[in-house]
């Protein structure tokens, strides 16, 4: 099986895996994904109805993982594509789910602390990370765009579980 993750940003970025390596990273082209099985977006796919978090949002703040709430202004553009490429790809037959790849560091324990703006920081992080899947040198975009994917992999495999409420955030099992 073939599995998508796709980092939303300015410069969208997306990987490419399968069930033991990663096959493309580098910029989004929805073509590229047509023999995916299933994609994960780094974006929310859908928006607070009241304030600026949803549920499945506060029930990760809960487990003690920190992310930008979804109903932030500066959040809405980024969101929005988000949900523009999730319709594209279902159009397309595949099943679309969001993701937070920094939660998925912080299960896997894919360097949680690491900074990934950093040059030190994303060397550990694609250091830990080679741990699931072979990694070369990737952008910080790249990286999160490999985790969204091994996210994807992972719950699609029976290896994940969902936070929902307001919307869904699929994450991996916890490794023990």
């Amino acid at each position: 099986m073939i599995f998508a993750g796709i980092d939303v940003g300015k410069k969208c970025k997306m990987a490419i895996i399968d069930e033991k390596k990663l096959i493309y990273a580098g910029d989004y082209e929805i073509e590229n994904i047509s023999n995916a099985f299933a994609a994960g977006i780094d974006a929310p796919l859908t928006l607070p109805q009241n304030g600026m978090f949803r549920e499945c949002e506060r029930k990760l703040l809960k487990l003690g993982i920190r992310l930008f709430p979804s109903g932030a202004p500066f959040f809405r553009k980024t969101a929005i594509l988000g949900m523009e490429i999730a319709e594209n790809l279902r159009k397309m037959g595949l099943k679309v789910y969001e993701v937070y790849p920094y939660a998925s560091r912080v299960l896997l324990n894919i360097a949680p602390k690491a900074k990934k703006r950093k040059r030190e920081g994303l060397q550990e992080i694609i250091l830990s990370l080679s741990r699931y899947i072979e990694t070369p040198e990737l952008s910080h975009d790249e990286v999160d765009a490999v985790i969204s994917a091994l996210t994807v992999r992972e719950f699609v495999l029976g290896r994940g579980s969902s936070v929902e409420g307001e919307g869904e955030i699929i994450l991996p099992r916890v490794v023990e």
